[in-house]
């Protein structure tokens, strides 16, 4: 899955995880990007689920009431 650069100094191998750790530099860049964009859609998610009460509650509220 990962390619293993050819060579036996760092010189020669050098290029190869450059190029490797750029990739994963550039991916982790793109997904905390896209975590920072969502952040106003999970924080929707999380209080829209802590303001509704659960059904079962509700409903044992009103019978014992």
């Amino acid at each position: 899955m990962i390619p293993e650069p050819t060579g036996t100094t760092a010189v020669a191998t050098n290029a190869g995880y450059a190029k490797l750790f750029a990739e994963l530099g550039v991916g982790s860049l793109a997904i905390g990007i896209m975590l920072v964009v969502l952040i106003p859609f999970l924080r929707k998610l999380i209080t829209d689920k802590a303001e509704t009460p659960p059904v079962e509650a509700a409903t044992a509220c009103r019978a014992v009431a």
